[in-house]
């Protein structure tokens, strides 16, 4: 069996360690083998290290978000042939499909590709996969939103969306979604950051720091009332989400979406609750996996439609100085401390 270097961990918290002993996968009818070239971190790259969270067996091999190039294509496949430029977010926890090692598996079907090879970024795509589909699962499943198929923005509406967090990653993918689907949008964050939240296309914004009555009362002053529909990519502004459809919508259908999957919530029933489960993505063993997975897909080319017309686009990212998986437990120790933007890491050179 052909063997090639990743990195693994034997136990939750156990340290991360680089081999030369992964088992090198075998594409099935409908997966390609695809070249590890970036990989984005994520919170949750930390959180699977510590706790082992959606971790199928040890060794493990992690990481979520990725680019790389299509090495070989099944028999089934459709849309990708070598040569390809793909991107996206690994199901979490399956070792054959994680991108911290020099090759790993992905189904066609919820995978991204570059339209075009040239002047591909292949470091800003790499950031792209957890945010979009998080934020595509809140804002197109949760909040009934529709992308036009084929890039275009919509026109204008009178209407408004509230994010939570509108400048993290999640957040600024819900900001453009919105935005393309033709919504007004109040997003909430820091003054600091808050032309982050204007460039990515937001209306206006309010301070995150402030108290659930002064975040409440800035979201009526700026949208009239007229909302019902908001989003926390923050994970705790479930409070603020609630009180501001009680009290500041004068909408007849109101809508909570959060990227909070495990607190309890007690959502009125006036209220259409959804939470984003993307860690399940791939699992088709389970109701939340099937369905996670089919929405995704089914969003595949209108995201690559958006993001090549530039409705969509990479968020701002910072990168590890270097090449190499020495280089991926540094961006994993980078996240941990904080970092002030989106974290890529170059695995390997073309």
């Amino acid at each position: 069996m052909a063997t090639q270097t990743g990195i693994t961990i034997s136990a939750p918290d156990a340290p991360f360690t680089i081999v030369t002993t992964v088992p090198r996968p075998t594409p099935g009818p409908t997966q390609a083998l695809v070249k590890s070239l970036a990989v984005g971190i994520n919170p949750v790259d930390p959180m699977q290290h510590h706790t082992g969270l959606l971790v199928t067996s040890y060794p493990a091999i992690l990481g979520s978000d990725f680019a790389g190039v299509v090495l070989e294509a099944g028999s089934g496949c459709t849309r990708l042939k070598p040569g390809d430029y793909v991107y996206g977010c690994a199901p979490l926890g399956q070792n054959t499909f994680t991108p911290f090692q020099e090759t790993f598996l992905v189904e066609e079907n919820v995978v991204l590709k570059a339209l075009g090879r040239e002047g591909v970024d292949v470091e800003g795509l790499a950031g792209v996969g957890a945010g979009l589909f998080t934020a595509g699962l809140c804002l197109l499943a949760g909040m009934g939103l529709e992308l036009s198929p084929d890039g275009t923005k919509a026109a204008e509406k009178d209407e408004w969306v509230v994010v939570l967090g509108g400048t993290g990653t999640v957040g600024q993918f819900a900001v453009q979604i919105a935005r393309a689907c033709g919504f007004k949008v109040a997003a909430s964050c820091s003054p600091a950051k808050a032309e982050i939240a204007i460039k990515n296309g937001a209306t206006a914004t309010f301070n995150n720091r402030g108290g659930a009555d002064e975040q409440v009362a800035s979201i009526k002053e700026i949208t009239g009332g007229n909302f019902g529909r908001i989003f926390d990519a923050s994970t705790y502004g479930y409070g603020v989400m609630v009180a501001a459809l009680e009290e500041a919508s004068t909408a007849e259908s109101k809508y909570l979406t959060s990227v909070d999957d495990w607190s309890p919530f007690n959502t009125p029933a006036s209220i259409k609750e959804y939470r984003a489960e993307l860690g399940h993505l791939g699992r088709l063993d389970e109701p939340i996996g099937a369905a996670v997975t089919k929405d995704i897909a089914s969003w595949i080319s209108t995201f690559e439609a958006h993001l090549a017309a530039g409705t969509l686009k990479p968020v701002e990212y910072q990168v590890v100085d270097g090449v190499g998986w020495d280089k991926v437990i540094e961006g994993i120790n980078q996240q941990e401390a904080g970092p002030a933007k989106k974290i890529i890491v170059r695995t390997q050179t073309e």
